[in-house]
């Protein structure tokens, strides 16, 4: 009995060292963590990049609608419908008042202008942007909705006013926004947006430029020549392919 003693305490110890985690077990669940940290870095960085560039375009905005005002007080209207259409040109069709229409931080498009006639620009308007940070409480306290915007369609989720309301006449934040019409595919080249990702029916991760070869066999709305789709794959999805 003394001889099987020992023996037994030597079977209890291999018992409990295979019952720990082996060393592959260990680096398997290190490299886990590191990739969801890195996920949840590159998040909060795209986050922060996205508010960065909201705020550029807040600040486009409102120094758009103090120059229209002091426009207003010179001339007794607001500028024409097509001022913003110049916009980072090196000169402005509204200067001194401003002395740069300036452009979308990404999309190098024009800021929306609304006036609120299309025959008579002295009654008031808006200037709208896209914010990309939906959870922005601004769009809310505005009276807008980060997806269906103020009423003017295309996301156009941050608008300041002048002489008026900053949504469309009768906008619901909460309706379904209408449907605007497919436009025209345009290609120009190669490059297109291929797909981000959807959480709850909202885009969570931009899109991104890829060479599809030909995008028409993709379903994409629009391609370009050059290999970053000029700063369009965001999280607007409009020129995303539909794979």
């Amino acid at each position: 009995m003394k001889r099987a003693v020992p023996f037994l305490r030597l079977l209890q110890k291999r018992r409990v060292a295979q019952s720990g985690w082996t060393l592959a077990e260990l680096l398997i669940v290190v490299v886990i963590i590191a990739i969801l940290a890195i996920i949840f870095l590159l998040v909060n960085w795209k986050r922060n990049v996205f508010r960065a560039q909201d705020a550029q375009r807040k600040t486009d905005v409102a120094n758009i609608r103090r120059a229209f005002e002091e426009y207003y007080n010179d001339n007794g209207c607001y500028p024409s419908m097509d001022v913003l259409d110049s916009c980072g040109s090196a000169t402005s069709a509204i200067s001194p008042y401003l002395a740069k229409i300036p452009c979308d931080p990404t999309t190098n498009e024009p800021y929306k202008y609304q006036p609120d006639s299309e025959t008579n620009v002295c009654l008031g308007n808006r200037v709208c942007t896209k914010l990309q940070d939906w959870h922005d409480p601004d769009i809310t306290t505005l009276g807008c909705h980060a997806q269906n915007g103020c009423g003017w369609g295309a996301f156009w989720n941050y608008c300041l006013a002048t002489g008026t309301t900053v949504t469309a006449p009768g906008f619901d934040p909460g309706s379904t926004p209408t449907p605007t019409p497919t436009p025209t595919p345009a290609y120009f080249g190669p490059y297109a947006c291929r797909p981000g990702s959807f959480a709850g029916g909202v885009p969570v991760s931009s899109g991104t430029c890829n060479n599809v070869g030909t995008p028409a066999s993709y379903g994409c709305p629009r391609s370009w020549a050059e290999a970053d789709c000029q700063g369009l794959c965001t999280l607007d999805s409009s020129y995303w392919c539909a794979q």
